[in-house]
């Protein structure tokens, strides 16, 4: 018999008349609040379509709102329950941040600034991992070129040295996103949408922004969203911060749907911040709430089953330490066990500030820890070849049984880190530490990485970035 997978099922946090609140506060909010449009073409783009701007805000009418909602629901119903599990998807996978400017150094254990030669390496590294579960994509960006070459070099770097680094990365600015989008092409991966982000509370602006608007014709789509963080940038209170959050996506989506010709994806979300640290919470017991509370609320306002598990290994610890692994280890187990199977930011810490190739290595033995317990158990009992263990077995035990042998490697999960030994094996071993394993694996897979990018790919990406350098500095 197959084992069964492993799935809990959680009640919704929010009811049905919670939701409808959410949505009816929102709808106040648009039209008595309205969104902030400073950007003078898509002021002039929403006149034309027949917004009105007052005092730079353009306040929409709960009936043009609730249309717009309902366009997206056609024929959907929202049902009050999470979908039901495939029994067939057990693989887990991890995926990089690439927006760490800081490396962790495993030999001093001091927090370094994330030049190119370090990033190269880090990129070695995420290629070699690739077999273990871990999506491809550069760990961190660059800071020791000049900031408009920065996401040049993290392309190039990614392009080079991953066999499936061809994938474009977040533009951050809009004087790179030219070049970005030249070696996007020239690596056969062309870049057909972008991120508009909402500055929070209710401000339809900013670098995003120009950059859908610059490129407008290049693009397919476009998807809206914000972070609006609970107590700092929304309302406190989870669902008013939420209401806070629907109302400046769902809004923003509405006029730039109306304005720009690419397909308008939107998601709403809340986070949680913590007023004595005054960061966001993502790490902690209220952002994995924040996060399953925003999950129901986005499937609600799309007309879709809300999805329970969350895919997010937040931490806000400095060091790949004892705080760090309990909070990667129980989002991640929580996620799994509620149905999630692909989770983001492995290998950084303080959010998102700092890659560490040691945390990085923890993270991948806590996924397989965590996939070993989402694959369950196999439960079927043969009665027969129970009894002819338990015969053979008398007066010897059953570790030199064959079918012992045969059935161990399907039961047990074997770490590559983690320690599984008692205290006298371990004091023979010469005390190993996690740490010091993990960095002397980190060393041995980057020596042992190979790939190239085929040369006239390379040839392409150095020409546009040396005619970026020369435009864009002068060099």
């Amino acid at each position: 018999m197959a084992a069964r997978l492993l799935r809990f099922t959680r009640p919704a946090l929010l009811r049905a008349a919670e939701l409808e609140r959410i949505e009816t506060a929102a709808l106040r909010i648009l039209e008595e609040i309205g969104i902030e449009v400073s950007h003078p073409d898509l002021a002039s783009r929403a006149r034309r379509h027949g917004f009105k701007l007052q005092q730079g805000r353009i306040r929409l009418s709960r009936r043009q709102v609730a249309s717009f909602l309902r366009e997206g629901r056609k024929g959907r119903h929202v049902p009050r329950r999470q979908p039901p599990p495939r029994e067939t998807d057990a693989q887990l996978m991890l995926g990089v941040s690439s927006y760490p400017q800081s490396v962790h150094d495993p030999e001093t254990d001091r927090i370094l600034s994330f030049t190119t030669p370090r990033l190269v390496e880090a990129a070695k590294l995420v290629d070699m991992l690739g077999d273990r579960g871990l999506y491809p994509g550069p760990p961190g960006c660059p800071v020791d070129v000049p900031p408009a070459l920065q996401v040049l070099m993290q392309y190039r770097i990614a392009a080079e040295n991953l066999r499936r680094g061809g994938d474009p990365v977040d533009p951050k600015d809009c004087v790179s996103l030219p070049y970005l989008m030249e070696m996007a092409q020239t690596m056969g991966h062309p870049v057909t949408g972008l991120p508009v982000y909402v500055f929070s509370p209710l401000k339809l602006a900013g670098e995003s922004l120009s950059a859908v608007l610059m490129v407008e014709k290049q693009l397919k789509a476009i998807h809206v969203s914000s972070m609006p963080a609970a107590g700092c940038a929304a309302p406190v209170r989870p669902a008013e911060a939420l209401a806070l959050a629907t109302a400046e996506v769902v809004g923003s989506a509405l006029i730039l749907r109306e304005c720009l010709k690419p397909a308008v994806h939107w998601s709403v979300a809340a986070y949680a911040f913590d007023l004595r640290g005054m960061a966001m919470s993502s790490c902690g017991p209220e952002g994995t709430l924040f996060k399953m509370a925003s999950a129901e609320v986005d499937a609600y306002l799309h007309g879709h089953e809300w999805f329970p598990g969350i895919g997010r290994l937040h931490t806000l610890a400095k060091l790949p330490n004892s705080q760090a692994a309990a909070e990667k280890g129980s989002a991640m187990t929580v996620g799994a066990l509620c149905g999630a199977r692909s989770f983001s930011n492995a290998g950084a810490l303080s959010h998102d500030e700092i890659f560490s190739a040691v945390q990085l290595l923890v993270d991948l033995e806590i996924k397989d820890h965590v996939q070993r317990l989402v694959q369950g158990l196999d439960t079927a009992c043969d009665e027969e070849a129970c009894l002819a263990d338990v015969r053979a077995a008398l007066g010897r035990g059953f570790l030199g049984l064959d079918r012992t042998l045969d059935l161990y490697r399907d039961l047990y999960w074997h770490p590559q880190l983690f320690e599984r030994r008692f205290l006298g094996p371990w004091q023979a071993a010469s005390h190993p530490t996690l740490s010091r394993e993990a960095q002397e694996v980190a060393k041995e897979l980057i020596s042992r990485h190979d790939y190239e990018l085929p040369l006239a790919k390379r040839a392409d990406l150095d020409r546009i970035y040396r005619r970026a350098e020369r435009e864009l500095t002068g060099r």
